[in-house]
């Protein structure tokens, strides 16, 4: 049985290796021997936990004025009726290596990266 990481793993590979190429994710599946039912519910299922998020006001620096100015990022302001922005990120580098924050604030977000 594959697990979620296999799978995650097999559609990045995917992704980067043969699509750029035009080759059908179908044929990929069977070149693999992968079959495409199970990935094809696998991404079904997962997709609709991923949302695409667009953040109004966020502040817009440029690296290297940063660097020269060492400016700090601008706070962002919200309006009351609106609710917090929480973002959820989950890293994962191909050595293994896996980050995972929930509940972070736009500027702890700016702390994390920068660390």
């Amino acid at each position: 049985m594959y697990s979620s990481e296999d799978l995650e793993r097999f559609y990045f590979q995917y992704q980067t290796e043969t699509l750029p190429h035009g080759e059908s994710l179908q044929s990929f599946c069977v070149k693999h021997k992968v079959p495409y039912s199970i990935f094809h519910k696998w991404f079904k299922d997962t997709r609709k936990k991923v949302v695409e998020v667009r953040l109004d006001g966020a502040p817009v620096t440029n690296l290297e004025e940063k660097c020269k100015t060492g400016a700090q990022p601008q706070s962002v302001s919200y309006s009351r009726n609106a609710p917090p922005v929480l973002i959820w990120i989950d890293i994962r580098i191909s050595n293994g290596l896996h980050l995972s924050q929930k509940n972070l604030s736009y500027q702890d977000l700016v702390r994390m990266v920068e660390k």
